[in-house]
């Protein structure tokens, strides 16, 4: 399979399209084992076959043959050799001689070189006479002298004829193959979108800093990557990666980068074991490792001489990351363990008493708390340097020095709560069985269960093992009672059940916790009546009590919660992109992936279409990347509700379709009720309102897998709008009965605008009016454009409908303008028409800026204009810098701008 090398792949179908031509050419394909040159080669001769089929003849150098002069040239000559005849008579005489193909020993005068390389030069131009001639050679430098220095004899002089050469030569040439005035294609290790794409077609799917590390570690080897992904889980890897900053590699890799190692001395290798093992580079501790282990001072210098590594004052660094892991993993592990030990000793007497630790640990075999502490210790730094895989892995290393089984099982289960905040919802359950093994006290049993169920699992299951956890744990650990609770109230949120939701969240307020977490748990249950100020949100990400861990990632998603259900959308907004930021920084992929649903959800009510589309697709990616099921479901539904709002049908029912296939079985009752609301939007927009009638009436029936308290109070204006336009109001009008009994104290600027349109929609003549304008004038529609579009629409047709023409076309008009701005095609058609039946005739205005673009290219745009470079908004966006550069390509044509500078100025909101 070619992954990539599409610059590589261009160079190659010009070179065939040439010769196809009649026009000759060369290309040497030049860089280290296993970079891809071989499968370029392949790639090459099947492109050969396709279209106008070329005649292709291929060898390779074999290093056991190198001596054998001609070998080569007669297996690449072969299926060619009835063409001799063509050939002059000394010219045919000297080549059949050099490949053995005589009886009789031809004489030596006619077994020269350059009648020999002349005879091919003249076979090759003939048989491409006939037929476009492709020429391949793999692994050249390995090719017997004789052929080599013919075939290159060949290539310098090829004339214009329908014949071309691909030559692959290993770098750095281990054999003396001068392939100078030749055009060469150097080849690099894969881009990151590359080679992530290569290991996804493996089942492997790793966070940010693990894929950053994992390319650092293999350069973006094609060969490493493939052998690597050949193993069966990631989590092989990621422990000897953090720990030592080495790859376990195959026996192909280790004899590919091992070479000029091997001719080393054994002090030598000892040495290089050394400076493998130390993976800081830091020149003056590999050199005193050196020294405790007694070898000269200078014995890297015949590494350094043959170029396996670089040596200053302060660093020393491998030619090649590979030659590194190939080192390490060919060392039996006494040398290795010397190789720790020595480093450590110095480490240690010049006060480096952590990074001391790391390699004693490594160099342990037998249980040692003291160490075992350290390492544990050590795992929040670990994580802020190789991200939640190292400190997982440290972690894991420190219970397996852990010297009582307690110490033992709490280290493990740290480790598990770590890998399900990283969106390793396999490890954690992998780790949580090593515990299970041995006798647990209930409330871990309870607490770890009901996260992993959280995360990757039933959402009902998740929310009874918490509150079991929650009331077990309540007395002993009151802070981590109330974020288990915290957990709880998500989950039964998730599953459907809005009172086992409140419940929980009230139990928070029965703790012996702190002022902050009562008030934290007041701003949740007041939901949007806004019981948390806004000045009190920021401030309380530092007023919450540290959770597991130390870090203030809880912290911030309290806050990001209250923010999502809170008034003020666009305080939320700001909210929620700060904790995201410090959520990527520290590689919380589990609970990234939450707040990518928050944020989202935020940018609809917003009317930030393009962007929260942008972040359902990221939140998308990344619930599929870390195993949460549930997540994946949500973002699902939340794109099945972008596109229903646009008017894409084919899209809203294939995500929603997708989201309830997902949903169902987990019983994630937000997802599947944001799903099937979103195919009553569609309907709705589409003018057929029974269907809508229908699919949203869904929402309301008790133990429904479509129903959704949350959601449904939501949507409640929708349905009633549906029924009133389907002709059959009174189910619609018990809904809302029956559901303002049961949420009469549910207040606030958005309870009440959604109030006042419903029972607007529903009044007599007298009152509809009045509803009308009080929703309008409720503060809670001013941040939800859609929302605020649609009530002036239905009071617009209101007043039509009531021959109150002038009132009318202002509404209609405004509800128009904010339509087409969001791309609500359906409901822009709508309004335009009900528009110009009042009497509208000025024209439409333009659509807004930020719809031009598509989800992605508008993000890449907002966070150029705001000045970061590619690279910043790569990492910030998941993208390679040249694929934001592509977006940016694209997007400015669309936007009528030719720099970056103007982005500035246009309104991408």
């Amino acid at each position: 399979m070619m992954h990539g090398r599409q610059r590589e792949r261009e160079a190659i179908a010009r070179l065939l399209a040439d010769a196809r031509g009649g026009r000759s050419g060369v290309l040497v394909l030049r860089g280290e084992a296993g970079i891809g040159k071989s499968a370029l080669l392949r790639h090459a001769i099947q492109s050969a076959a396709t279209s106008e089929p070329m005649r292709v003849l291929t060898c390779a150098g074999v290093e056991s043959e190198v001596e054998h002069a001609f070998s080569g040239l007669l297996g690449l000559l072969r299926p060619i050799l009835d063409h001799l005849d063509v050939l002059p008579s000394v010219q045919a005489e000297a080549l059949r001689g050099a490949l053995g193909l005589t009886d009789s020993a031809a004489p030596e005068f006619l077994i020269s070189d350059f009648l020999v390389s002349a005879a091919v030069l003249t076979l090759l131009s003939a048989v491409a006479a006939d037929r476009p001639l492709l020429v391949t050679v793999d692994d050249l430098q390995w090719l017997d002298r004789a052929s080599a220095a013919t075939l290159l004899f060949a290539a310098r002089r090829l004339a214009d004829e329908p014949l071309a050469m691909l030559l692959a030569v290993r770098d750095p040439d281990p054999g003396p193959v001068d392939t100078t005035r030749l055009p060469e294609l150097v080849l690099h290790g894969l881009p990151p979108e590359d080679a992530m794409r290569l290991l996804d077609a493996h089942g492997w799917t790793l966070p940010d800093r693990q894929r950053d590390a994992l390319l650092a570690a293999t350069g973006g080897n094609p060969l490493a990557l493939i052998e690597l992904g050949g193993l069966d889980e990631p989590d092989r890897v990621m422990p000897d990666l953090a720990m030592t900053g080495t790859l376990p590699v195959s026996a192909r890799v280790r004899a590919a980068f091992l070479r000029q190692a091997e001719a080393l001395s054994a002090e030598g290798r000892s040495a290089l074991l050394a400076a493998a093992a130390e993976e800081s580079g830091d020149a003056g501790t590999v050199l005193g490792a050196v020294a405790r282990l007694g070898l000269p001072a200078n014995a890297l210098d015949p590494a350094e001489r043959s170029g396996l590594v670089q040596l200053n004052e302060t660093e020393i660094s491998f030619r090649h990351p590979l030659i590194r892991s190939a080192i390490y993993s060919d060392a039996p592990f006494a040398q290795r363990r010397a190789a720790h030990l020595a480093i450590a000793a110095h480490l240690s007497a010049t006060g480096k008493e952590e990074q001391s630790t790391w390699h004693q640990a490594v160099a342990t075999t037998a249980p040692d708390e003291k160490i075992a502490a350290a390492l544990e210790h050590s795992a929040d730094a670990a994580r802020q340097r190789g991200g939640a895989a190292a400190a997982i892995s440290v972690l894991q290393h420190a219970a397996r020095l852990s010297e009582s089984p307690a110490d033992r099982r709490r280290r493990t289960v740290t480790a598990a709560f770590v890998a399900l905040d990283a969106g390793r919802p396999g490890l954690a359950r992998t780790l949580a069985d090593q515990v299970m093994a041995q006798p647990v006290p209930a409330v871990t049993l309870a607490q770890l269960n009901g996260t992993i169920e959280l995360y990757s699992g039933d959402p009902a299951i998740a929310h009874s093992h918490l509150m079991r956890c929650a009331e077990l744990m309540g007395s002993m650990d009151p802070e981590e009672a109330a974020w288990t609770l915290l957990l709880a109230a998500g989950s039964a949120l998730r599953a459907g059940d809005m009172e086992a939701t409140l419940l929980a969240t009230r139990r928070i307020m029965e703790l012996d916790c702190s002022s902050a977490t009562h008030r934290a748990a007041e701003g949740l249950l007041g939901g949007f009546e806004g019981a948390v100020t806004g000045a009190e949100l920021w401030e309380l990400p530092g007023t919450l009590p540290q959770g597991r861990g130390g870090g203030g990632e809880r912290q911030w998603m309290w806050a990001a919660v209250i923010g999502w259900m809170g008034p003020d959308d666009h305080q939320a907004l700001r909210l929620a992109e700060a904790t995201g930021r410090r959520l990527r920084a520290g590689s919380y992929a589990a609970l990234l992936t939450e707040v990518l649903f928050y944020q989202a959800d935020i940018e609809f009510r917003l009317g930030r279409w393009a962007e929260g589309a942008a972040h359902a697709e990221e939140g998308l990616r990344l619930s599929y990347d870390t195993g949460q099921c549930g997540w994946t479901a949500s973002f699902l539904a939340q794109s099945a509700r972008f596109a229903a709002v646009r008017g894409e049908a084919a899209a809203c029912r294939r995500y929603a379709r997708q989201a309830l296939e997902i949903a169902f079985p987990l019983r994630e009752r937000i997802a599947a009720a944001t799903a099937t609301g979103a195919l009553g939007l569609l309907a709705l927009g589409e003018d057929a309102s029974a269907e809508a009638s229908v699919e949203l009436m869904r929402l309301f029936e008790r133990g429904s897998p479509h129903s959704n308290d949350f959601i449904a109070l939501a949507m409640l204006p929708d349905l009633v709008e549906a029924a009133l336009r389907a002709g059959d109001p009174e189910p619609a009008r018990r809904i809302v009965e029956a559901v303002e009994a049961r949420t009469h104290g549910v207040r606030g600027p958005v309870a009440l605008a959604r109030k006042h349109r419903i029972h607007a929609m529903l009044s007599d003549d007298a009152h509809a009016g009045s509803h009308y304008r009080s929703a309008l004038a409720s503060c809670g529609l001013d941040q939800r454009p859609f929302d605020r579009a649609r009530t002036e629409l239905m009071y617009g047709e209101w007043l039509l409908r009531h021959h109150r023409r002038v009132e009318a076309k202002p509404m209609l008009g405004a509800a128009g303008e904010t339509f087409e701005a969001l791309g609500a095609g359906p409901w822009a058609r709508r309004a335009l028409a009900r528009f110009r039946a009042a009497g509208g005739t000025l024209p439409r205005p333009g659509r807004a800026v930020a719809t031009l673009l598509s989800p992605q290219e508008l993000e890449v745009s907002r966070l150029a204009a705001i000045g970061l470079s590619n690279r910043e908004i790569g990492d910030r966006l998941h993208l390679s810098p040249r694929t934001v550069g592509s977006h940016l390509y694209r997007a400015f044509p669309k936007l009528g701008i030719s720099t970056r500078a103007e982005l500035r100025d246009l309104d991408l909101d």
